[in-house]
């Protein structure tokens, strides 16, 4: 079997029924005040279910404002051993809400790729980590980083699954950038240091899901003058001067459910969902090189 082959395979793993499987688990309130059980619960779902697939898995505990979080983090080594490939996303929600876009779709996507891509080798080492408090200023995701750069950690790149569950009639388009006016595009937004993962995943795209549309935006600087594209936990890797996308289905820009009680599962376009999660897994694999 050639490498493309084995591509869509993997791509062809990613399941819509797991997907539901997964939402059905996380959603529901996970904000850390009201619902911070809900939070705990959901994170440790989360673990169950990375545990499962034979991944390294650890909890990575940290402090803020009194309370402790954790990081999820589980690990497929690769033969190599020098280098990181990320996949993303956080499962803390803001009061009130659900959450099934934001973010239980980003996290069901994750692990639907995990799930996939265990059942293959790698030259590098793949990372999936599920961040609390991204809705609070991304202090998830700002203590994983420091603790990398810390330790001199090799990031090639990093796939940020942010809210990628919704399609509908109506895009929203900020100014100076150019974008269809139909909500049915995933959105890869990076920065000129990660506009190689952006062509990435628009040619992993081709190959597994073809009739998914791809949007590119790739953004100066880290994002400092537009800082709509700076609302996820990629941004701490940005700052941080490792490659990362983010990919969206752009928010409130397009769903209208965002951030209230009716961001729930019947809202979402599953087989949206679906392809934007097989092509992140091809994407990811063909960073990672298969050993």
């Amino acid at each position: 079997m050639n490498q493309v082959d084995i591509i869509r395979q993997m791509a062809d793993a990613v399941s819509e029924r797991g997907i539901r499987t997964y939402l059905e688990r996380l959603v529901g309130p996970r904000d850390p005040f009201a619902g911070y059980a809900r939070m705990e619960a959901a994170a440790d779902a989360i673990a169950e279910i990375l545990s499962s697939f034979g991944l390294q898995f650890v909890e990575d505990r940290f402090r803020c404002e009194g309370r402790w979080y954790r990081n999820l983090i589980a690990a497929h080594p690769g033969s190599a051993r020098n280098e990181r490939v990320l996949i993303v996303a956080h499962y803390d929600t803001v009061p009130d809400s659900p959450g099934a876009d934001d973010n239980a779709s980003g996290v069901a996507g994750l692990l639907a790729v995990a799930g996939a891509m265990v059942h293959h080798r790698f030259i590098h080492d793949l990372v999936f980590v599920a961040f609390p408090l991204e809705e609070y200023g991304n202090p998830g995701s700002l203590y994983y980083v420091e603790q990398a750069k810390a330790a001199g950690v090799q990031i090639t790149g990093v796939f940020d699954l942010e809210m990628i569950g919704y399609t509908g009639p109506i895009q929203t388009v900020p100014p100076g950038i150019q974008a269809p006016t139909v909500g049915d595009f995933i959105g890869v937004v990076g920065n000129r240091r990660s506009e190689e993962l952006i062509a990435l995943f628009k040619e992993a795209s081709a190959l597994v899901a073809p009739s998914l549309p791809v949007q590119g935006l790739a953004v100066e600087g880290n994002g400092e003058n537009l800082p709509l594209v700076r609302q996820s936990d990629h941004a701490p890797f940005w700052d941080a001067g490792y490659p990362a996308v983010m990919i969206t289905d752009t928010a409130f820009l397009r769903n209208p459910h965002y951030h209230l009680p009716t961001d729930t599962i019947d809202t979402l376009n599953l087989p949206f969902l679906r392809q934007v999660a097989a092509t992140t897994a091809a994407s990811a694999a063909v960073l990672a090189g298969f050993a």
